[in-house]
């Protein structure tokens, strides 16, 4: 064998012991035993949270405690629930029976009553406590239970429907352990919650998780500004407090998204702070009130307008004399921002607005025309929460001819359709083949076409052929008794040209 040959072969028994040692050495580690810890008792950890930890066999057994918990970054939940849940009550509501129909005497009959569940909190050591109007809606009599087991009847002092709290009185024998109000504003999407109810007055139910998301708009109102957990809210939960890691209550548990497991929703306790005074004061809540039709903006409306569709909210109709009116806005105006906040939407400017107080007078910022624009509005109250609904933008498609029937809107058919004699042309039919079928419909009152008012039929078809079809075309609408903006493209070939 010559010398590289025995260099060759040294290197490769070389190669092969230390596989070999490597092997060895894997395979004792593989060998040893591997503990896993979990944080099952609430007195230690947060409840449902799991925590792994591999450790040596002499370790295998050890639970982990709150000062491992927070080292590795979880919340200390049973530290909250301890501090808190003696602050957390259990709300009892009997509804009366509905009235039915005796099948077999004629006459009426009382149904049974119905008992109710869920949860409230205490945030004056006097007996005031919070919770959802939907527990105590049409109850004839409520009862608070406490922690000791002491109930007591409870006095609706004030509730208000369209952010679902309601504002309890008890009386009770001493002075009651009171929460801590926090501010929701502060709060981080990401930020760890406790939610805590009591809703059969027998044993509290505490979960925890953080906060998904804020400002969240679930279709419950037209104040709608929740804030998203994955803390659980269970039945019989509603109306209970949602704390942050501090004990301090940034939230009123509210909501269940039936549709998806896990997720909860509260009302921003800084909202129900703003409304508390007035709930102990009148029994209601004093909303602003615009006195304008709203509409949200889509992407067709705000080509036709020369914007962006979330640079503001676009005003449909103002009614005669109203607040909006007195101050100078007009349909077709654009706002975005009220009082100082912006208004990227119909939410917004609806919870700006309701959170002016009426008679005070705040600023409107609007684009009109292209051209900024400042107004003082003298803010009304509002007079009936129906009156401010928001027109939901419509998409529109282009077409090849319009195929309206109109005529012009007489005293008589003004009557009947609530609008002004004189003022557009009403809409006698639509051909079915027409672009605009899914657009316009019989009855509705064509008022204006872009900037141009219409008041006969020759009126409209001028407006209409001298359209630039490189814009939308803009129609402002009156239908149901309120006036909308819609809009669509038109070629050229739909125009005649």
């Amino acid at each position: 064998m010559n010398r590289d040959s025995m260099n060759r072969s040294r290197t490769k028994s070389a190669k092969t012991g230390r596989t070999k040692r490597t092997f060895i050495i894997l395979a004792a580690l593989l060998a040893l035993p591997i503990g896993l810890t979990t944080a099952s008792s609430p007195s230690q950890t947060s409840p449902g949270v799991k925590v792994a930890e591999a450790v040596g066999p002499e370790r295998s057994s050890q639970r982990v405690t709150p000062a491992q918990a927070a080292s590795y970054g979880l919340p200390n939940v049973s530290e909250v629930f301890e501090r808190q849940n003696e602050k957390v009550v259990a709300i009892t509501a009997q509804v009366p029976g509905q009235q039915m129909v005796n099948p077999f005497f004629g006459g009426s009959i009382q149904g049974k009553p119905q008992t109710g569940q869920g949860s409230g909190f205490i945030i004056d050591e006097d007996g005031y406590i919070l919770t959802n109007n939907h527990v105590i809606d049409g109850a004839s009599e409520i009862t608070v239970i406490l922690k000791d087991g002491h109930s007591y009847p409870a006095k609706v002092i004030g509730h208000d429907a369209q952010t679902d709290i309601a504002l309890l009185k008890i009386e009770p024998d001493e002075k009651l352990p009171a929460v801590k109000l926090g501010k929701s504003k502060d709060l981080k999407v990401g930020q760890w919650v406790v939610a805590i109810g009591n809703p059969f007055g027998l044993d509290y139910s505490v979960t925890a998780g953080i906060i998904s998301a804020k400002g969240r708009n679930i279709g419950a109102g037209p104040y709608d500004n929740f804030l998203q957990t994955d803390a659980s809210i269970n039945p019989g939960n509603s109306g209970g407090p949602l704390f942050n890691m501090n004990g301090e209550v940034i939230g009123v548990n509210t909501a269940i998204r039936r549709d998806g497991q896990g997720i909860g929703f509260a009302v921003p306790i800084d909202m129900v702070k703003e409304m508390i005074p007035a709930l102990r004061k009148r029994g209601y809540v004093s909303r602003g009130y615009l006195g304008a039709g709203i509409q949200e903006m889509n992407a067709t409306l705000a080509a036709s307008f020369g914007v962006g569709m979330r640079q503001g909210v676009l005003i449909g109709s103002v009614e005669p004399g109203g607040p909006a009116d007195q101050a100078g806005i007009r349909p077709g105006d654009i706002v975005t921002k009220f009082n100082g906040q912006p208004t990227r939407d119909a939410r917004e400017l609806l919870l700006a607005v309701a959170a002016t107080q009426p008679g005070e007078k705040a600023s409107a910022d609007l684009i009109r025309d292209k051209k900024p624009k400042r107004l003082i509005v003298a803010v009304a109250e509002r007079p009936d929460a129906s009156r401010a609904a928001v027109v939901p933008a419509k998409e529109t498609s282009s077409g090849v001819v319009l195929g309206l029937k109109v005529s012009p809107v007489t005293p008589q058919l003004a009557q009947r359709f609530g609008a002004t004699a004189g003022q557009g042309v009403i809409i006698e039919s639509v051909q079915p083949t027409s672009p605009v079928a899914r657009l316009l419909r019989p009855g509705d009152i064509i008022q204006q076409v872009g900037e141009t008012v219409v008041s006969s039929e020759k009126e409209l078809n001028r407006a209409i052929r001298e359209h630039d079809t490189r814009k939308p075309l803009r129609l402002l609408v009156h239908r149901d008794g309120r006036t909308m903006y819609l809009a669509m493209h038109l070629s050229k070939s739909a125009l005649g040209r």
